[in-house]
């Protein structure tokens, strides 16, 4: 799957939880992934997530007009699409798992 892996994301979340107190949330960059932070990463996997979602559109179509007959590509992209956006969906449980885990944490 093209894009962001689970891993990536598990490393990016890390990095954010465990970085020093003295930088602040928008600010916390980790030098390993070349100055960018967790925002930048997930806005960057929206973005990817949402162009195989219209490419695949947009071939599957392209099959069902009869402009195109590539039927096997067409399934790819879908369910490439499709894991894609199960992944993107599967990281924001995550994210908001772990919001109200810290929310519920007494100060």
């Amino acid at each position: 799957m093209a894009g962001i892996s689970i891993t990536d994301v598990r490393r990016a979340m890390a990095e954010a939880a465990f970085s020093p107190s003295s930088r602040s949330s928008s600010s916390a960059v980790s030098e390993g992934n070349g100055g960018r932070n967790f925002l930048d990463h997930l806005s960057e996997s929206l973005k990817e997530v949402n162009e195989l979602n219209k490419s695949a559109d947009t071939m599957a179509k392209d099959v069902a007009m009869g402009k195109s007959e590539n039927l096997h590509e067409t399934m790819l992209a879908l369910t490439q699409a499709e894991l894609s956006f199960n992944l993107m969906v599967q990281v924001r449980n995550k994210v908001l798992e772990a919001y109200q885990e810290v929310m519920r944490m007494p100060v």
